[in-house]
């Protein structure tokens, strides 16, 4: 259960944030749309394979469950924050080296869990992991590129 409150709460927030700063930020529609219909993808194939998981179709251990409670919320939630700080500061550059690196550890921790412990799943399954990866990256590098390219270019 708590590997669903992590993968829904990046989207959940993000929604708040944006209502909460709409007075602050001029965000632009395109990469809003990006990071909506990017993250959405994303969120749907992830919780696709928790009810997968959740449903008895593949039981999954308590090490790959710790990779991925260690992706989601010592990796995911971190860079969350991070960008939600670069999004407001005024200089967000500050935080790119950070932000880089948590993006390293989470590219390890799933390249980890995926040759560990998904050589075995079937068509489905990993069509929801390329969805749910695929979509955050997607997703993330648009929020990235406003943050730390056209918010600086703007300055």
């Amino acid at each position: 259960m708590a590997s669903l409150a992590l993968l829904l709460a990046p989207g959940a927030l993000f929604g708040v944030g944006l209502v909460l700063t709409r007075d602050e930020i001029v965000f632009p529609l395109t990469h809003v749309g990006v990071i909506g219909v990017a993250g959405i993808l994303a969120t749907m194939a992830g919780v696709g394979d928790w009810w997968y998981h959740a449903s008895g179709l593949r039981v999954i251990g308590p090490r790959e469950r710790r990779t991925e409670l260690l992706a989601l919320g010592a990796g995911g939630l971190p860079l969350f924050l991070l960008m939600a700080a670069a999004s407001v500061l005024p200089h967000p550059r500050t935080l790119l080296l950070p932000v880089l690196g948590f993006v390293i550890v989470i590219t390890l921790l799933i390249e980890h869990d995926e040759r560990l412990y998904h050589t075995r799943c079937g068509r489905l399954e990993t069509l929801f992991h390329r969805v749910l990866v695929g979509g955050q990256a997607i997703a993330w590098s648009a929020w990235a590129h406003w943050c730390f390219v056209e918010r600086v270019a703007d300055a």
